[in-house]
């Protein structure tokens, strides 16, 4: 006997799901960008909202499932194939993530235009932002190569599983160093790289697996 499947409840304003986060998304960090862009003092809490929402739309929503049908063809009779994944406010797959990268990269191209400094917070996010994206540069090298492939590629399983050793020992590491004071082997010039060297990381491995 199936169990019975709780009723969904609808979403918010009737908008795709994720749509009410992509709106405060967008709100805020197009505040950030405002404060940057006039020079004025930076809200804390501005920075922190951005913080959060780098993290959640380049990690959660990096892995989000594709807006076609993922149901086969060929399935069993008289099952229909499952409807397709409505992305938030309509939009295509990635397009807030898409205008959260060229706001960010286009705030800091004016500022280094006009010869400015940036906040240290600020500067972090954009480093997280970059190692995002070689992560994400890199998955799509690999889904390309997986795709041509006729037969499963050692070279890449291998790959894979060497990817996420390394982020996982060096996660590890750089929590050490700052929990519990392990010895650093960079140069002490570097060593105060080390916080910001988790969060790329951290930012890396997420990009990297932007395709499962």
């Amino acid at each position: 006997m199936a169990l019975p499947t709780m009723p969904r409840l609808p979403t918010p304003l009737g908008l795709p799901q994720g749509s009410v986060r992509a709106i405060l998304a967008l709100v805020l960090c197009g505040s950030l960008w405002y404060q940057v862009v006039r020079g004025v003092p930076l809200e804390p809490v501005l920075l922190d909202s951005a913080l959060l929402v780098v993290a959640f739309y380049f990690g959660v929503r990096s892995t989000a499932p594709p807006s076609q049908p993922v149901a086969p063809s060929g399935g069993p009779p008289g099952v229909p194939p499952l409807a397709s994944v409505k992305q938030p406010l309509h939009l295509p797959r990635g397009t807030v993530r898409g205008i959260l990268l060229l706001g960010f990269f286009g705030v800091i191209a004016y500022l280094l235009f006009k010869n400015r400094s940036l906040n240290e917070e600020f500067v972090l996010i954009l480093q997280v932002l970059g190692s995002y994206l070689v992560g994400f540069a890199v998955s799509q090298i690999i889904e390309r190569r997986r795709r041509a492939e006729k037969a499963p590629s050692l070279i890449l399983a291998i790959w894979r599983n060497a990817n996420a050793v390394a982020a996982i020992a060096l996660t590890v590491y750089m929590c050490g160093v700052l929990l519990r004071g392990w010895s650093q082997v960079v140069p002490a010039q570097y060593a105060a790289y080390t916080s910001n060297a988790l969060a790329w990381v951290v930012a890396y491995y997420f990009g990297s697996r932007v395709n499962p």
